[in-house]
This record gives structure tokens, sequence and C-alpha cells, in this order.
């Protein structure tokens, strides 16, 4: 393995994506937003990569490196130079305090403590090859047949795989499935071929990218640094979302990563008035559906949340109703574009949906036992319930805890209708596919409970924004 082209494969990432954060966020001017930046910077921009090499190099893979590193580079820097040109001047002098010593020795533990897991996670993922099966079998069976042919052919259905035998595609149990992640494997593949221990360690990077921005956005809430890093290490330690990245290879932790960017830049926007948000949620809200299938449903819901936070004072007392109509022209646009989550949906809600009561005492059993009753989530799932009643005086009088709360129950709410309310049951006694859905939520959770615990009461920024009769 050649170093300059492992470095750029690394790299380019970070420059595209930052790029694109800044020019759409605009240009970094505390810690805490150069944190975000760099952090999602680095997770958007190897799904851009993706994007570019299918774009660019889907004839070629071998030529992948060179086109779509340069390319990568031209847009990281052009949105650099975007960010610099539309930089806010300002002669306000930063007020900067010392840290306490006995907040740098907590920071240098933390920081020690991750150091430690980030190099084993490392050494795990180089010993061994791809392990678990949908990883195997659906996330990198794509990327691997496209490395090793050399060019990418399309995915088709079965019957149309053998009424076309002389047509270049290919077919697999998954083939309608989003093949964002698999392209942006191919990037990863561009200069060492398929390795996969080499490969995996991109999961690695999407650990640390997610902790870097947790920890810009909880900074530039209001967080203190000590608070933040207690933060970070809470969610770096959680067991399943460790396990997804020493075993790598689903595709779950990057829904996770977005859809906490995109709950985020949300709620900067609602809560610090931040305009310029609303672009990286828009970019986010594209990137979720062509991961996973329930991705598409997480976009609408920051896109219905977007509506709710839009709508003028004299609608607001109608603001279910206008985000029940834009949920319904969402999900309509997606049935005639026939975007493959609504089929998938249609095979679980139909004719499915009644109340039978073993069923669901069975459900809710199950949940509770993914919740509260395994080792998954260290003690995530007690914690949140008994802060949020603990500190109910005061988060109940903060509307940005209020603002991240309808973002994590609702979704909450909707996993717990999939798993009573359809056949879909069946997969909850599973437990895999609940912990799955639940992890692809746990970053926005862990955050909701670092600002119930952390967030000041007296935050400068919800002073200044306009008062409002509702969190939503």
């Amino acid at each position: 393995m050649n170093v300059l082209p492992a470095l750029v494969v690394w790299l380019a990432p970070l420059l595209l994506g930052s790029g694109l954060w800044a020019a759409a966020a605009g240009w970094p001017r505390r810690g805490g937003a150069l944190a975000t930046v760099l952090g999602g910077g680095w997770i958007v921009g190897v799904l851009s990569c993706g994007l570019l090499m299918r774009a660019l190099a889907a004839s070629d893979l071998s030529a992948g490196l060179a086109r779509v590193g340069v390319t990568a580079a031209l847009i990281g820097v052009a949105g650099w130079a975007v960010a610099a040109w539309s930089r806010e001047r300002t002669s306000t002098p930063r007020v900067r305090l010392l840290p306490r010593r006995h907040d740098q020795v907590v920071a240098l533990l933390v920081l020690l403590a991750i150091a430690w897991r980030a190099w084993a996670f490392a050494t795990d993922i180089a010993l061994h090859p791809t392990l678990p099966w949908d990883a195997w079998a659906v996330w990198e069976a794509k990327a691997k047949t496209w490395v090793l042919a050399g060019h990418a052919s399309p995915y088709v259905s079965f019957g149309r795989w053998l009424l076309h035998p002389q047509f270049d595609a290919r077919t697999a149990a998954a083939w309608n499935y989003p093949e964002l992640l698999p392209w942006s494997l191919t990037w990863f593949a561009a200069d060492t071929g398929w390795l996969e221990p080499w490969i995996n360690m991109a999961w690695l990077g999407l650990w640390l990218g997610l902790l870097v921005a947790q920890y810009g956005h909880w900074r530039a809430l209001g967080v203190s640094p000590t608070h933040a890093l207690a933060g970070v290490y809470l969610l770096g330690s959680l067991p399943l979302l460790d396990a997804h990245v020493a075993l790598g290879g689903y595709s779950d932790l990057w829904v996770a990563a977005l859809m906490s960017l995109g709950s985020h830049a949300w709620l900067h926007w609602r809560t610090m008035g931040e305009q310029r948000q609303l672009l990286v949620l828009a970019g986010i809200a594209v990137l979720l559906p062509m991961l996973k299938l329930e991705g598409a449903v997480w976009s609408i819901v920051l896109g219905v949340a977007t509506v709710f936070g839009a709508l003028p004072r004299r609608l607001r007392s109608k603001r279910f109703l206008v985000g029940a109509v834009a949920a319904a022209i969402i999900i309509a646009l997606c049935v005639s574009l026939k975007v493959p989550w609504v089929a998938v949906a249609r095979h679980y809600v139909r004719g499915s949906i009644d109340v039978d009561g073993g069923r669901i005492v069975q459900s809710l059993f199950a949940l509770a036992n993914a919740l509260w009753g395994q080792w998954n989530w260290n003690l995530l799932w007690f914690a949140l319930p008994a802060a949020l009643l603990w500190k109910r005086a005061k988060w109940t009088r903060s509307t940005t805890v209020q603002r991240l709360f309808a973002l994590v129950v609702v979704p909450l709410l909707l996993i717990v209708g999939l798993f009573v309310l359809t056949s879909a049951a069946r997969y909850a006694q599973s437990y895999s596919a609940v912990n799955r859905l639940l992890l692809q939520l746990v970053p926005t959770s862990v955050s909701l409970l670092v600002l119930v615990l952390w967030l000041p009461a007296d935050q400068p920024d919800e002073r200044n924004a306009p008062d409002e009769p509702a969190a939503a």
C-alpha cells in the first residue's frame, strides 16, 4: 500500500465534505463550529466521493482515484473559497476563558480513553475480513463485485436477469437496495483493490467523525468543553455502536450519523436562527434515502419538522394539519417515482394493521428487552428517562431541549408502531432488527441526554431567539 494514495483516499473526503459544509453553513468562527465542519464534513465527504465514483468512474474504477481525487479537491477548495468570501466580518472581541486545571485533566483522560478505543478498533478491523451476514451479502457485495470486475454493472431483478442473459447486469437478493454505501466503498478500494480490512476502516473514520461533530454541536449550543467531552465518551463507548465499528459493513451507523447531523442542523436553525443550516439539512435529507430504505422515513421526519418550523405564527395552530399534508405530498412523490422504500412499507402495512393483543404484548416485551434487558446500550435507556424526570423543571423551559425531544420521540414512536402494529412484529423478537433501528436514533438520543443534563439554563442564544409558544 502506497502512502500517498492512502492519504488521498482519507483526506479527499475531508477536503470535499468540509468545503461543502462550510460553503453551506458559513465560515466556522468558533472551535465548536470547526469541529462540526470537520467531523460532519468527513462523513458527508465520503458519501459524496461515492456519488463522484458513480458519476466519473463507473466504467473504469481503476481511474477513480485520479478522477474523483482531483474533482473532490477542486470542489472542496471552491467550497472553502465561497465560505471565506461570504464570511461575516465582525469587530466584536471574543472573550476566551482559560480552562481550569481540573477541566484540562478530565479532557486529557477522556481523549486518552477515546484514543485507546480507536487503537483497539483499528487493530481489530485489521485482523479479520467482513463478518456480519448482511454486510457480506448486501452492503459490500455490490462494491466487491464492481471492484473485482473493474467496472460497475447494474443490478436488476432475478426475472429480468433471466430474460436478458446477454445484458451486462447482475442480480442479488437485495438487488434494489440503495447503492450509495457500496459506491462509497469503491472509493476506499480505489488504491488497494478489494482489501476488506482497509475498506472497513471507513467505519472507524465514521466513528471518529461522528464524535468530533457531536462535540462541535454541543459546544455551539452552550455545553461546556468538559461536559461535551463526557458526552463524546458516553456515545463512543456504547457496546452495540462499537460493535458496528469493529465489525464494519452495516449501513445503520451511517444512517445514525446523518440523522444526528440533520437533527442538529435543524436545531441550530430553529434555536440560533442560522438560516444557512437549512442548506446542510437539505443535503442530508437527500443523502439519507440513498443509504438505506428507512433513511427515506427519517428524511420525511426532518422535512415535516422543517415545515413546522417555517410556518408563520398565524398558521401555527394548524401546524399538525400542515405537517400531515406535507408528509402526504412527500409520500405521494415517492410513490410516483417508485422509490424502493415505498414497496417495503406497503409489504408490511398492507392488510397487516390489526389489533392483536397477543402480538402486541410479545412485541412490546421484545422492545422493552432490547432497551432495558440487554447490554447493548450500557445504561443509556435507563439514564435518559431518569434525566428527563429529574431535570423536568429545567428542560421544560428550554425550547432547545424540547425541540430535540420531539425529534427523538417521534421516530421512536414510529419504530414502536412498526413492530407492534404491522407484520414486522416477527422481527422484533429477533432483536437484531430492533437494535439496528434503535442504533439509527442513538446519537440523537445521547445528544438529548447531554442537553438535558448539561445545557446551561441561561443560554444567551436562547434568550436572543424570538419568543415562540411551541417547541416543534
